[in-house]
């Protein structure tokens, strides 16, 4: 498998699934386990190099303000929920988060943890076994940029701040 495989796969479920971002991981785990092992594995690698690439303060600042914070593992939800949205808004969404602002709705998370997971389970539904211990990385990239602070950060993004930034307000709608 190689990236513009990878990018297909990735827009073919988000669109058959109509942006539903359960029905896109169950879609992509049926698919991708009709693949050869190697395929798989190469999946996880590419997916892993992308969560590398996206592994930014720039973007982390914006999941703090689209998501009413955001820890670590959160972050990689986050971007998981972008990568998960296709190859046009990920590479958008590195240059200018901003663009971000209509994917989410007021009253739901950026995020899509399950979406990490999908090389693992289609593996496991291919061969009846785990995922070789030798994919997985272990080692984090260094983080690239420099957090802003919060009065930063709504400057940065004030599309972003008007719409997600009153936090008190939000957070009786998220689930």
């Amino acid at each position: 498998m190689d990236v513009e495989f990878f990018w297909k796969l990735i827009e073919k479920t988000f669109k058959i699934s109509e942006g539903n971002l359960s029905k896109q991981v169950e879609l992509l785990t049926e698919l991708l386990a009709q693949n050869s092992e190697n395929d798989i594995v190469d999946y996880k690698t590419i997916l892993d190099n992308l969560m590398d690439e996206a592994y930014d303060a720039k973007l982390w600042d914006a999941a703090i303000v689209i998501n009413c914070g955001c820890s670590d593992d959160s972050f990689a939800d986050f971007r998981a929920w972008v990568i998960a949205h296709g190859k046009e808004v990920y590479e958008k969404a590195l240059v200018d988060p901003e663009i971000l602002v209509d994917l989410v709705e007021i009253d739901e998370w950026a995020s899509d943890e399950l979406f990490l997971y999908v090389a693992e389970e289609s593996y496991e539904r291919k061969t009846g076994q785990e995922l070789p211990a030798h994919v997985y990385r272990t080692e984090r990239p260094e983080l690239r940029g420099d957090f802003w602070s919060e009065e930063t950060r709504k400057k940065r993004f004030p599309k972003l701040a008007a719409k997600f930034g009153d936090c008190s307000k939000r957070w009786p709608l998220l689930p």
